[in-house]
């Protein structure tokens, strides 16, 4: 009989314990749908789930932001201008952004989460930006931390890259 009691308190501690989470998480965390205006331009505006990252969520729906570490929060190149929404700045982004630069509303996206309406701006340029897939033709090593990478681009398409320029290269897992 005290088997039975124990674990059936055991039983009841547990299912309370996940009840309050379960409540907990659909007080605390943001779910549903939410749109991100664009340069005030409803029609570049996207509507998407709310929780992951801005760079991810844009680069979903084909807004490439260039981003040297790919979104690991390390670089500070992923800047974009959040007008509303988008929350307090994190720790991990002070060191990449001014006072003056915060005040105007620049953040990482790759450090802000998509919790609800927002309304951003991004360089007009960003909107030329396109995806490849490519073949690797070669891949040497040049001397210590530089590769000569040789890719073969689709047909018809070239890369007018000029000093400064900016590549990003994503391999599949």
């Amino acid at each position: 009989m005290t088997i039975a009691l124990g674990v059936l308190m055991f039983t009841v501690v547990i299912l309370s314990l996940v009840t309050i989470l379960l409540v907990a998480k659909n007080k605390l965390v943001a779910s549903g749908d939410v749109k991100i205006l664009i340069n005030d331009d409803e029609s570049k505006a996207i509507t998407v789930k709310s929780g992951s990252t801005l760079l991810s969520t844009l680069a979903d729906h084909k807004i490439f932001i260039p981003s040297a570490c790919g979104g690991m929060g390390s670089c500070g190149v992923c800047k974009v201008h959040v007008v509303e929404g988008g929350g307090a700045m994190l720790p991990t982004e002070k060191g990449f952004i001014s006072r003056g630069e915060a005040r105007e509303g620049c953040r990482l996206s790759c450090q802000v989460k998509v919790k609800s309406d927002m309304k951003i701006e991004v360089e007009p340029e960003i909107f030329s930006v396109r995806k490849w897939l490519c073949k690797v033709r070669s891949n040497h090593n040049v001397a210590t931390f530089i590769k000569e990478l040789v890719l073969e681009l689709p047909p018809g398409e070239a890369v007018p890259f000029r000093a400064g320029g900016y590549i990003q290269i994503e391999c599949p897992p």
